[in-house]
């Protein structure tokens, strides 16, 4: 098993923010020194970036970590506009052990859903003006490293595929909607494209349709709730989306061979 070192940067951490911006076709930026640790994330378009002269391409669904002291040069899509976010680290004094260790994982990776929510939340902080944030953006740089550094541990077959923004914009409607009675015309609405075309894109990240995809979220979901709380079977079958607890029930026992009370039975004992 690998030793994964403590990623704790509040001591030496001076600054840490979160961006978004949108390139214009065959812009570029640069060439400059990085002066700390970026996370750089492309939602649409690509962006060619030229480290120390080594060049690499930054697709969508993908990060790229760019380290300091290296210089650095993108070059944005020839033909369309890209759309990419940030989280910048600053320090008073990078430790030598944390770039060695860096350095020793991917420039690139490709990251889940859950890294774009974790980016959309540092860019809402990064920007509020209620609360001091700054130790707060420091937590969420550490998570953003400690989520960079355990999906580069995985085996390359293990590692998430990424995925097209039709599809992240569906599955983020269904993270928001999954309670309620979610139709196929709602998915490619919330995805700007038609139906067939969802259809596909699904098919070729997950091996399955959207309406399924939804149906294994909510049972995953109702998983949780039976696990940790001891809401009544109907209230979470209603939750979760289900068109009654009947339905629920046989949706589950065909995944768990359990029916859900004898599920959260087993799972609490």
């Amino acid at each position: 098993m690998v030793t994964q070192p403590d990623l704790s940067l509040i001591p030496s951490v001076r600054e840490v923010y979160f961006g978004f911006v949108k390139h214009p076709a065959k812009s570029t930026l640069g060439p400059r020194i990085q002066r700390g640790v970026e996370f750089v994330y492309v939602l649409t378009g690509k962006i060619d970036i030229v480290v120390d002269g080594k060049q690499y391409s930054l697709m969508p669904g993908h990060m790229a970590m760019q380290l300091p002291k290296k210089e650095e040069l993108f070059i944005f899509h020839s033909e369309q506009q890209t759309e990419h976010s940030w989280c910048q680290l600053d320090f008073h004094e990078c430790p030598d052990e944390l770039i060695e260790h860096l350095a020793s994982l991917p420039c690139i990776l490709p990251v889940t859903q859950e890294i774009e929510q974790l980016v959309e939340l540092g860019l809402s902080i990064t920007n509020t003006q209620t609360v001091n944030n700054q130790t707060i953006l420091y937590r969420l740089g550490e998570t953003l490293l400690q989520y960079y550094q355990e999906i580069a541990y995985l085996d390359k077959s293990a590692r998430p595929h990424p995925t097209s923004r039709v599809v992240r914009c569906a599955i983020h409607y269904i993270q928001q909607n999954f309670s309620t009675n979610i139709q196929l015309e709602d998915l490619a609405s919330a995805s700007y494209c038609s139906i067939n075309h969802l259809i596909n894109q699904f098919k070729a990240s997950f091996h399955m349709t959207p309406m399924r995809y939804l149906w294994q979220f909510r049972l995953d979901r109702s998983e949780g709730l039976l696990r940790h709380t001891s809401l009544p079977i109907s209230v979470i079958a209603e939750q979760c989306g289900f068109a009654s607890p009947f339905h629920f029930s046989r949706l589950f026992k065909l995944r768990h061979q359990l029916s859900p009370s004898q599920y959260r039975q087993a799972k609490t004992e």
